[in-house]
């Protein structure tokens, strides 16, 4: 009678079913817990069941997946897409806000492309021991008043700049996500100016410009050094009865290569008090915090003109 009721659709009861298979009401409903036990009818405890509650995704995981591959797969040129760039790369109709939240579940985010690599462990031990060396030297904030932070920096406008990249953490320095420098064929029409200032507690210098003799990259020469700022910046500061210490970075044309060249003869001719930072080591230097101001001021004035490169820099300095 059940089978009978069941293919014809007639409703039945589950006794009916008892009845039918010769069992007892007690152990028909015994039955019928048990296989409601092993086939649950929660959506959310079925993963062979699908989800009907809530809103669908834009985004299927086999699409997002697909992402995936596709960044992996593409490299450096899917990298630098941005999220709706992407969205319409893979053909995807979503906007780029929804393609940015579907890639944040694999950690995938937007960040400024590297292009240095790691500091070795040589060199990271090496930037630890100083630290903590000038922390013996130095333990209180007040120590420092009297340092004067220096540095030299390159101006120059190029097409491309920073390029903001999609990776996930631990893909800062893989090879896929590192920004290649430009090929220096390509610069050989640029002009660019090559500065020199200093940075101390209530003290901030004048940005001065200096030209090398003989080559376009700015590396700083002894003698330009020692004439261009030593003798025109720092020895006003010592005439005038200046009490400070210069950091400069280890850097051959500062006279760190050896005690007995140009520079370091006239740093001790003055009494010139200094000391050299650590190899490799920009963060240890607080004026590497001040040049991305003026950059920033710069690159809102494409040109390609070293005057006015430098009237740029000057004013993004002075601001």
């Amino acid at each position: 009678m059940a089978e009978f009721n069941a293919a014809m659709g007639i409703p039945y009861f589950e006794t009916d079913l008892s009845m039918f298979y010769g069992v007892s009401p007690r152990q028909g409903y015994a039955i019928l817990g048990q296989k409601a036990q092993e086939e649950d009818r929660r959506l959310h405890n079925n993963p062979s069941k699908l989800e009907t509650r809530g809103r669908k995704p834009l985004l299927t995981p086999k699409q997002i997946n697909q992402a995936d591959s596709f960044l992996r797969d593409a490299g450096w040129d899917a990298r630098v897409l941005t999220w709706a760039q992407l969205a319409s790369e893979l053909e995807f109709d979503v906007s780029g806000d929804t393609m940015k939240r579907a890639m944040g579940s694999l950690d995938y985010h937007k960040c400024i492309a590297c292009s240095k690599g790691w500091v070795s462990a040589q060199s990271a031990q090496k930037r630890r021991e100083f630290a903590e060396t000038m922390l013996v030297l130095k333990p209180t904030p007040a120590d420092w008043l009297d340092v004067r932070f220096s540095d030299e920096v390159h101006w120059r406008v190029g097409p491309q700049g920073k390029m903001r990249i999609i990776r996930r953490p631990g893909e800062r320095y893989c090879g896929d996500c590192i920004q290649e420098q430009l090929n220096r064929d390509d610069e050989k029409e640029w002009e660019a100016a090559h500065s020199w200032a200093a940075i101390g507690y209530e003290f901030k210098s004048e940005l001065s410009f200096y030209n090398v003799p003989g080559n376009r990259n700015g590396k700083l020469m002894l003698r330009v050094y020692r004439e261009e700022i030593l003798e025109l910046l720092v020895r006003p500061w010592l005439d005038r009865g200046d009490r400070f210490i210069l950091e400069e970075d280890n850097d051959s044309g500062h006279g760190g290569g050896s005690s007995n060249n140009i520079v370091a003869r006239w740093k001790q001719k003055h009494g010139l008090d200094y000391y050299f930072n650590c190899a490799s080591s920009p963060d240890l230097s607080p004026i590497e915090n001040c040049w991305q101001p003026p950059k920033q001021y710069l690159k809102k004035y494409p040109h390609w003109d070293e005057f006015e490169t430098r009237e740029l820099a000057y004013e993004g300095w002075q601001k």
